[in-house]
């Protein structure tokens, strides 16, 4: 799909933006559903919390920011030189103060008048008062072309490029279609430049004021001057009168009732039309959606209690990810206390992970894989320094629960799951497996999954393994292929440090007391319930 058409499109398609309520107006769920698969596939997608990743760092002022920064999450970029450029203008704005404030303005002006626009937009007005909607939509328009004159030149490309169509928009005849005379042809609506001077039309007006409304009522006002005046008698004015008088009620009824109707089936709806098809007004909406994304950015940057840091970033044959006081951006958002780690996936093709069930283990990998998503739409990552290479593939495999309708069953499933991300994977890729060939035997697993992680080894993709069996890892330490990572524990409590070594107690005991599981909780039940 054409990005500089896609909020537009995807609003008239499935409505993605009401501007009637007042709390999240853009429906994120929507949108989630409409998009094509990427980067990362819908199950990845929703295995690293993507909406809410994205209510975590949306600081958005408009309803097409917010759809816009989805977009970015959900769709991240594969371009080395767009992501540099992103990175360049959020670095600009954050140093040119003057420059920010005036994109500020722009900004906070739309996000007034944006429910007026997209009130013309998803028709959500009455037919017999529509000369108000269309106005406010004028309006809005108008004061996005004034704002945007008010904005110093930016010297970065990408930032540059938002401005400029922003600017152009103003010289277009879409521009010209809202803001000046406009004419109803055989040929649909038409502005003054666009018609010739040959050409059947009727203007336009957009109020219930017109000659069709007054027409009806000029014998009226003729009979009565003429009478008033003395041109003829005043008792034959007065039977005029009484006989042309169903003309004002003739055009109330037009200019109330008929004219609204008329001009919104054969002016206003093909304004609406003509606007949504245009690639200048959908270009010019997603350029003011892509400035709000940039400042949320900075907002997201500013309000996070924690180091944030713009990864450096690369476009090499091999993915790696190298990270210092890396942190969950959902997570440390909130919490002041958050335990960051350092993290190097480079050239070790293999990282496995060993701990007990609620050490961070699963928090960790989903970690890397938002901070990887949130580096490649050029946002600020959680971190106090970070590099980083483009990936063409983030995959999340994690234990799936919904093997019913397989005739393989869990195992079948699960390794269906890890089969397509094997086939799909390049060395440019990141892959997070949770536990792998479950379903099956200890026996049967441990060369299953041998076969299956030497297949990732040899592909050289920066693969992640979440799992408890510890003889896997030792497996492959002994062959010198990958680094083990386990769990940190001091005291009996996991720090949610990830540190060097291999975990070899899964800590269960920790796990069923903190449920009330034990032996002795069970011993008690069945004597407390007469059972024993």
């Amino acid at each position: 799909m054409d990005n500089d058409k896609l909020i537009i499109d995807l609003n008239y398609r499935k409505q993605i933006i009401n501007e009637q309520l007042e709390a999240n107006a853009f429906d994120s769920y929507k949108m989630f559903d409409l998009l094509s698969e990427t980067v990362l596939d819908k199950r990845t997608l929703l295995m690293i919390e993507i909406h809410d990743l994205y209510k975590s760092i949306n600081h958005t002022r408009t309803m097409v920011g917010a759809a816009r920064l989805f977009h970015s999450l959900h769709s991240p970029l594969d371009s080395i030189d767009i992501i540099h450029a992103k990175q360049e203008s959020l670095m600009e704005l954050e140093a040119n103060h003057k420059l920010r404030d005036a994109v500020h303005d722009l900004i906070e002006k739309f996000s007034d008048q944006e429910k007026d626009l997209f009130k013309l937009l998803n028709v959500n007005y009455l037919p017999i008062f529509p000369y108000r909607t269309l106005k406010r939509a004028v309006k809005a328009m108008e004061t996005l072309i004034s704002s945007v004159e008010n904005i110093p030149q930016p010297e970065t490309i990408y930032l540059d490029s938002l401005v400029k169509i922003i600017k152009n928009y103003g010289k277009t005849e879409e521009s010209r279609l809202v803001s000046k005379p406009t004419f109803r042809t055989f040929d649909g609506i038409k502005t003054r430049d666009e018609k010739h001077f040959y050409t059947p039309a009727l203007r336009f007006r957009p109020g219930w004021l017109s000659f069709g409304a007054i027409a009806p009522s000029i014998p009226l006002i003729l009979s009565l001057g003429a009478g008033i005046f003395g041109f003829i008698d005043y008792a034959v004015a007065k039977s005029l009168v009484l006989l042309t008088g169903g003309g004002v009620l003739l055009g109330g009824v037009y200019a109330f009732l008929l004219k609204p109707f008329i001009d919104d089936e054969l002016a206003i709806l093909p304004i609406r039309q003509r606007l949504i098809s245009s690639d200048y007004f959908t270009s010019t909406i997603e350029a003011v959606a892509c400035l709000d994304e940039l400042l949320s950015f900075i907002a997201f940057q500013e309000g996070i209690p924690h180091d944030t840091v713009i990864p450096e970033i690369t476009n090499q044959e091999r993915h790696y990810f190298v990270a210092k006081d890396l942190m969950n951006p959902i997570i440390a958002k909130n919490d002041k206390n958050y335990v960051g780690n350092d993290v190097n996936l480079d050239g070790v093709g293999l990282t496995f992970i060993t701990g007990p069930n609620s050490g961070g283990k699963t928090t960790f990998c989903k970690t890397i894989a938002q901070n990887q998503l949130l580096g490649q739409i050029g946002s600020p990552i959680v971190a106090s320094s970070a590099q980083m290479n483009v990936a063409d593939k983030i995959v999340y495999q994690a234990p799936a629960f919904d093997s019913l309708s397989d005739p393989e069953g869990r195992f079948g499933t699960e390794l269906k799951r890890t089969r397509d991300i094997f086939f799909d994977v390049t060395p440019k890729s990141l892959a997070i497996l949770d536990e792998i060939a479950e379903g099956t035997t200890m026996h049967e697993r441990l060369p299953v999954s041998a076969a299956i992680l030497n297949g990732f080894y040899a592909k050289v993709t920066n693969t992640i393994l979440v799992t408890h069996n510890y003889e896997l890892v030792e497996m492959f330490q002994e062959m010198n292929r990958g680094q083990a990572l386990q769990v940190e524990f001091k005291d009996n409590k996991p720090t949610h440090r990830i540190i060097p070594g291999i975990s070899r107690d899964s800590h269960a005991e920790i796990v069923v007391k903190k449920l009330g599981f034990t032996p002795e909780d069970i011993q008690q039940h069945l004597r407390k319930n007469g059972y024993i």
